[in-house]
């Protein structure tokens, strides 16, 4: 028997669609191992808490560093892996059919390992599930030992995790009394929105003025901005901005009068539509025009695509393979492109999307060409936005003329720039809503008319508008899955900046939304409208932690090394142990650290503590703790339950606080 071991039931209804007739299918349920809890690494002796029945948290039990990792079936999928196992000794041949990355790899390879099979395996690499392109997939199997490296990034990855953030997440939670979680990304991610909303309220608006002239052509007219020749001298800012009121008056009395055009230049000018979609830039699209957040756009992707709607979601890549080319007439001929614009699609047209060079383990996310019928209102705005971003590909260049002007007046220069459609070619996909990349000019599409250098112009009057400059923006869910794609960004050091941006991000494609999700569970950020702020309890917890638990470079750069694991040039045993040794070198710090609830930490006990009324349960003391609103609550230290204290005696516990177990 030949036997596909899918990622999850939808890929294996998808597949046992197309090939149900040659391979017996099966499936997991995501990943149906998990590694065990740190009480299975600790010493037998350790006292057991009776309120969650688990071992007692304990300084000198750090670290925790297995040598023989465990692994058990999660609860609720113990059924299906035995099924899985019954199927495996009856197998002559397995397909491993998980998701076509990393984590997809090691979840069937665990499955696999645990059940003790020592058959061939065959891997099959799904990048869409319609027909067509699984039929493809499969008759290009390969051997499931060339993706053993991928297989150990994604174990070094889970292990990695594990070790930091159960050693780590005890010690700060020892210290402090009160759980605080930390993570090898979740935690950089976290400082990133910490010190953006201090930034906004440390920020001091400046006063400046920009001053702008009202002219006169024969053709028309037109408005324009004085350019200083020079902005270092008294009444400009260390910036170049003009802060001199008196002058900027003095200039605007300037732009009365005759005048002379000294330059016009209007230049043909082009510009191909934007690359297809990466996870992170469709969910930054998708959060500025809809408001979604993270991880609702990779959860509607991740529905299209096992729909066989689109291709897979978590790709890191906005380009297409050169010998997918083909296919675009089919699908081309599947997309609802508007009647007026359907004369000027090509399939021939080669954009400069479609580049196999720079297609990473995946292609940027597209149509498949299936039917799109009966969608959700949220998958119908993801599907809009992937199936233009593709049928822009294949329509004309945006044309303009890129017109600048300058004109001489009183002795003072004056500038205008703006362009003129020619062509709206791909733009009239969009209509007036056009989402563009960063990275496109920003010049304003002024009305300007044509003119002549020489030509004579009048001065009709001039304005000193005053402005004032602005804080940066809060983070959105769009803006902050950025930030983690484009890291280095945020990083100073010009060395560090320059690899960053060749290389690294915080978290992967596949997991940025999760970390995201994970910061507003645990209460360490909140969404405010479209906005992510952090709480009192986030921001106290990056202002205890040391400074390079939370340098987004480190994790960067750990990001790198389980890249070059999949690409089996680093020894995971070697990225295994640097991880360990910082932890070490970060239990060695939490000592010495605030603590966040306020005062010096207390040598690993527990810090300062403020005792409170006796638990009515355990006859112990209570300790006084705050939410991360600021409200105390009362906590047993020795059962963990939690009240709320008294209204009218605060040396009284009140009604008990049920949810906080």
């Amino acid at each position: 028997m030949k036997l596909i071991i899918a990622e999850k039931p939808s890929l294996a209804r998808a597949i046992r669609d197309v090939v149900g007739k040659e391979y017996q299918v099966t499936n997991a349920f995501g990943h149906i191992l998990e590694l065990a809890e740190p009480d299975e690494y600790t010493p037998a002796d350790v006292p057991v808490n009776s309120k969650t029945g688990k071992k007692r948290w304990r300084t000198e039990d750090l670290p925790i560093f297995p040598d023989k990792w465990i692994k058990h079936p999660k609860l609720d999928a113990k059924e299906q892996l035995m099924k899985i196992k019954g199927l495996l000794n009856e197998a002559d041949l397995v397909v491993n059919a998980g998701d076509p990355d990393r984590e997809g790899q090691l979840l069937i390879d665990e499955i696999l390992e645990y059940c003790r099979y020592r058959g061939p395996v065959q891997r099959v690499w799904l990048a869409s599930l319609d027909e067509t392109s699984v039929k493809k997939a499969f008759a290009n199997l390969k051997d499931n030992k060339e993706y053993r490296a991928l297989s150990q990034a994604a174990e070094a990855r889970s292990q990695a995790d594990w070790v930091v953030g159960m050693n780590l997440t005890r010690a700060w939670t020892i210290q402090n009394s009160g759980l605080l979680s930390v993570g090898r990304v979740q935690t950089p991610t976290l400082a990133l929105v910490v010190r953006r909303d201090i930034e906004i309220e440390m920020f001091k608006p400046r006063d400046f003025f920009e001053v702008v002239a009202h002219f006169h052509h024969q053709n028309g007219d037109f408005l324009a901005k004085w350019k200083p020749a020079e902005n270092d001298s008294p009444g400009f800012d260390e910036e170049g901005r003009l802060v001199d009121r008196v002058l900027a008056d003095k200039i605007a009395a300037k732009a009365i009068g005759q005048g002379r055009v000294s330059r016009y230049e209007a230049k043909d000018s082009k510009q191909s539509a934007p690359l297809p979609f990466s996870l992170s830039a469709l969910q930054k699209a998708a959060s500025a025009k809809f408001g979604m957040s993270a991880n609702q756009v990779l959860e509607t992707a991740q529905a299209l695509y096992e729909k066989k709607i689109t291709s897979y979601p978590r790709t890191d890549a906005r380009y297409l393979p050169e010998e997918q080319h083909g296919d675009a007439d089919r699908i081309l001929a599947a997309l609802p492109i508007p009647d007026q614009l359907k004369a000027k699609v090509s399939a021939n047209r080669k954009h400069a999307a479609w580049n196999t060079g720079k297609v990473t383990a995946h292609h940027a996310i597209i149509p498949t060409g299936e039917s799109a019928s009966g969608l959700s209102d949220a998958e119908e705005k993801i599907y809009d936005l992937i199936w233009k971003s593709y049928a822009a590909l294949f329509l004309p260049d945006y044309l303009c003329k890129a017109i600048s002007v300058a004109v001489a007046l009183g002795g003072e220069q004056w500038t205008a720039s703006g362009r003129l459609d020619m062509d709206r070619g791909w733009k009239a996909l969009y209509g007036a809503d056009v989402v563009e990349d960063d990275d496109e000019d920003g010049d304003e599409k002024a009305s300007l008319p044509s003119m002549l250098n020489g030509d004579l112009v009048t001065g009709q009057k001039g304005e000193a508008r005053a402005k004032q400059t602005k804080p940066p923006k809060r983070f959105t869910d769009g803006l902050l899955i950025d930030a983690m794609s484009n890291i280095h960004k945020f990083v100073t050091d010009p060395a560090a900046k320059a690899k960053l941006k060749e290389t690294s991000g915080i978290g992967t494609e596949a997991t940025r939304a999760n970390i995201l999700e994970t910061l507003v569970k645990r209460g360490f950020v909140e969404r405010k409208g479209k906005q992510i702020i952090s709480t009192t309890t986030g921001r106290s917890l990056i202002r205890a932690l040391p400074a390079d638990l939370t340098d987004p470079v480190t994790t960067a750069r750990w990001e790198d090394h389980l890249t070059s694991i999949a690409d089996g040039k680093l020894d995971p045993a070697k990225f295994m142990g640097a991880i360990q040794q910082m932890v070490r070198e970060q239990l060695g710090k939490v000592t010495s650290s605030v603590s966040v609830a306020g005062g010096k930490s207390g040598g690993g006990s527990g810090g300062a503590k403020k005792a409170g009324p006796t638990c009515p349960d355990c006859k112990t003391a209570t300790i006084i703790l705050k939410t991360k609103t600021g409200k105390p609550f009362c906590k047993c230290e020795k059962c963990g339950s939690a009240w709320w204290p008294d209204r009218s005696d605060s040396k009284k516990l009140g009604s008990k606080w049920e949810a906080r177990k």
